[in-house]
């Protein structure tokens, strides 16, 4: 269907569409001013909708998280919980109406709060934001003040439900880690008693202080038996060097004083008998004086030899037993050392257990400290930003809309009746038309009367011929 053939047939059944047209506008706008006024208020609540991040541990916001938040926020307002408890503040199971009208549909079967609640989720809109974080509740009521009221009542139960819903995990989980408090603060008990206990036991006061002192001690040894093993050494240097070069040898021997005195005197006194005995007989008194006096001398230098001697061999004893005893003291002391560090590093992991038992009953206070904070907040992350107020004028309906809405649906059914009718009945009004109906050819158009422009008689290639030149009839 070409343009110019649409057109011819708009104005052909130009009455039809008009009279479509009229009828259509004339029940939108009965129906705007027959329907009764719809009222619906709206109330914006704000809602804080945060996650953590994972690396840095803040608070952030994210758009697939506000999405879920707010679609369970939408939840939240259309449950039960929230529903029943606008119906029973407002007191519509009370009203007579209401209680008539739900013993007529049910016959008394079932509880009224359900049935009202079921109606009610009908009227009731909520509407989350694309893009920020606010929800939109709107109650539809033909009382505006009625619906202003549920509106700010169902704003006020989902407060109230959210701040309940945060409180009562939070006094849960107050009791629970209330009761772990007292195991945690028992196991930091054991463990202090424990490690009391111990240090009881082991003498360990101060860990660092004597063990320090003992580690000193048991240097000292150390040192001393360092220097009592070159001692001993020596004096057994000395004992051996008696044996093998004699007594008379022996640097203490040769620096002694007196063994050269002795000596000095044993040689005068020998010289002296020498000479005596040149001169004197054996039997002789001055011979046998001299002779006693030598032997007295030889007596007195072997006598002090002898105690030098014996000083050394002292000496290399007592240098032997003082390097067994200190070897001894060593090794006792080596043991208590180590002793003393295995107590300290038992000690010391008595004191982290203290310390982590002291830790853990600390994060476990810190939690219930919190916890019962969260169940005692008197604050929900819900708040209304703008509450509901009375409408002046009704949400539905609104005749301006109908009828343009009207006017729109009339027009589209006037042209599909238009071309309803010109299929199933079409008219002839050009060649073409007589041509599909008769399936004769054509052999001439005979223009309208009165018009002036020029007409091709026959086909596209025939004579043409102006106006008044054609004439009908004679």
């Amino acid at each position: 269907m070409h343009l110019g053939l649409f057109l011819r047939i708009l104005r052909s059944r130009f009455g039809l569409i008009l009279s479509i047209l009229a009828i259509t506008l004339a029940s939108a706008a009965a129906a705007s001013f027959l329907m009764p006024k719809v009222y619906a208020p709206s109330a914006v609540l704000f809602v804080d909708v945060k996650s953590l991040d994972p690396v840095l541990g803040g608070t952030v916001n994210s758009p697939q998280t506000v999405r879920g938040q707010l679609a369970t926020q939408v939840e939240i307002i259309q449950s039960d919980r929230v529903v029943h408890g606008v119906i029973r503040e407002i007191g519509l199971d009370k009203r007579p109406d209401i209680v008539q009208a739900w013993m007529k549909d049910t016959d008394g079967q079932g509880d009224i709060v359900s049935w009202l609640a079921k109606g009610m989720l009908k009227r009731l809109s909520v509407t989350p934001s694309n893009e920020g974080s606010t929800l939109t509740i709107s109650y539809e009521s033909t009382d505006p003040q009625a619906a202003t009221d549920i509106t700010n009542a169902f704003a006020r139960h989902y407060i109230r439900a959210t701040l309940s819903l945060r409180a009562a995990p939070a006094k849960e989980s107050a009791d629970y880690f209330e009761k772990q408090v007292e195991v945690y603060r028992q196991r930091l008990r054991e463990a202090q008693k424990k490690m009391s206990a111990f240090q009881q036991a082991s003498g360990i006061v101060a860990t660092d202080e004597r063990l320090d002192i003992e580690n000193q001690r048991l240097q000292e040894l150390s040192s001393q038996l360092v220097a009592i093993q070159s001692q001993a050494s020596e004096s057994r240097s000395r004992q051996n060097a008696i044996t093998s070069q004699g007594r008379e040898s022996m640097p203490e021997v040769v620096q002694n004083q007196l063994v050269q005195s002795l000596k000095s005197e044993l040689g005068r006194a020998e010289a002296k008998l020498q000479e005596l005995s040149s001169r004197l007989g054996p039997n002789h008194p001055q011979y046998q004086s001299a002779e006693a006096e030598v032997q007295v001398l030889r007596s007195r230098l072997n006598a002090e030899i002898d105690k030098v001697s014996r000083s050394i061999l002292a000496n290399s004893q007592i240098n032997v037993q003082r390097e067994s005893e200190i070897r001894r003291a060593l090794d006792v002391q080596r043991t208590r050392v180590l002793q003393m560090k295995k107590d300290r590093d038992q000690l010391t992991g008595l004191e982290r257990e203290v310390a982590d038992a002291q830790k853990a009953l600390d994060l476990v206070s810190q939690r219930l400290t919190q916890t019962n904070l969260e169940s005692q907040a008197p604050q929900s992350n819900v708040s209304i930003l703008a509450p509901a107020l009375v409408p002046s004028e009704p949400a539905r309906p609104k005749p301006v809309l109908n009828m343009v809405v009207g006017a729109f649906v009339g027009l589209l059914l006037g042209l599909l009746a238009a071309l309803s009718i010109e299929t199933f009945k079409r008219p002839v009004r050009t060649a073409d038309d007589l041509l599909q109906t008769l399936e004769l050819p054509v052999l001439a158009v005979l223009p309208p009367a009165g018009t002036r422009r020029a007409q091709r008689l026959i086909g596209s290639t025939g004579p043409t011929i102006t106006p008044p030149s054609l004439r009908l009839g004679n």
